[in-house]
């Protein structure tokens, strides 16, 4: 199953906001959650016609806010939150003083790109809210977008105007991409903690099988969800995927395995608990009959893999080429 074919209309577009310390930002283990947090305070309280209310179905059809960090599939049998069109690329967990820079990404799918003068008018509001333990402020001193298989960077932030991204990444950039990568080796660097669960049981290695099905499976609910085609392949191909990509893994082996398992919390003030984000973080270097599953691993460096991939989970980047 070519991924061009299954992937057709997904387009991923990367953004960078680097924002410099007013007074110390003291971030946890996993510095995503506190950006997610605060990202969905602000946009709640300042773009959502209801943030207090009932989410009903036409209210969330209609609201940015919803659509972007909160939506639910109306349409499962028990309501099951869909995979969002955001993803946060966190900045390392440690503290950063008061006029220190930092940077973070945000990743946004298909027509999540419209949202993207209401994310940089959020992201200057989280400034002046404050983030992190203590809730210290920051000010937003530029936005960039950048493509991770090219390496090309663009500001897009000229005064108070964000100008129109062109730096999107498209199925053939992915081909292109994969075609530069090695077909017998390569390394994944797990920069957010990893959780992946198979048969209701945390997977605490970095098992080529178990990452590559719930890779597929992330790939798939974006495409079903967010690509701008007419033609959307049908799920019996996907499933063929899905059983054909597990036979490879099946028969990739881990030379490497520098990863740990990291425990980290997320705390949710609506819900008054602490919900478990641990995973593996670290390195692990796979050889094998990799071709074919190169072009899903690139997917998989944009979309992230794995659970909580909106609070910056599942962030990994493919380091080894040809």
């Amino acid at each position: 199953m070519n991924h061009e074919y299954l992937m057709q209309g997904v387009t991923i577009q990367h953004l960078c906001f680097e924002v410099k310390s007013v007074e110390s930002i003291v971030f946890g283990e996993q510095p995503g959650t506190a950006l997610r947090g605060a990202l969905y305070q602000v946009l709640s309280d300042n773009f959502c016609s209801e943030p207090n209310g009932m989410l009903t179905p036409d209210h969330v059809a209609h609201c940015p806010v919803c659509w972007l960090l909160a939506a639910e599939d109306q349409d499962s049998a028990r309501g099951q939150n869909i995979p969002r069109p955001l993803m946060i690329e966190p900045p390392p967990a440690r503290t950063y003083y008061r006029g220190e820079a930092f940077t973070f990404g945000l990743t946004i799918v298909g027509r999540a790109r419209d949202m993207l003068p209401y994310l940089a008018r959020a992201v200057q509001k989280m400034g002046g809210a404050g983030v992190g333990k203590g809730r210290g402020r920051f000010t937003l001193t530029s936005i960039a977008e950048y493509n991770p298989l090219s390496g090309n960077k663009r500001s897009i932030l000229e005064r108070n105007l964000v100008r129109r991204p062109i730096l999107q990444i498209k199925p053939s950039d992915i081909s292109q991409a994969a075609a530069q990568c090695s077909s017998e080796r390569i390394t994944l660097e797990l920069l957010t903690p990893l959780r992946l669960i198979s048969q209701k049981q945390l997977v605490k290695s970095p098992e080529p099988v178990v990452f590559i099905q719930r890779l597929v499976e992330r790939c798939q609910r974006i495409a079903e969800y967010y690509a701008e085609t007419s033609t959307p392949p049908p799920r019996s191909d996907w499933l063929a995927l899905y059983q054909e990509l597990s036979a490879i893994a099946a028969n990739i082996h881990i030379v490497s395995d520098k990863t740990q398992w990291v425990e980290v919390f997320s705390g949710s003030r609506k819900q008054q608990r602490y919900t478990p984000i641990s995973g593996l973080m670290g390195h692990v270097e796979w050889a094998g009959p990799l071709e074919k599953l190169l072009p899903w691993l690139l997917w998989g460096q944009s979309l992230h893999v794995g659970k909580n991939a909106v609070k910056g989970d599942g962030w990994y980047r493919v380091a080894s080429t040809a």
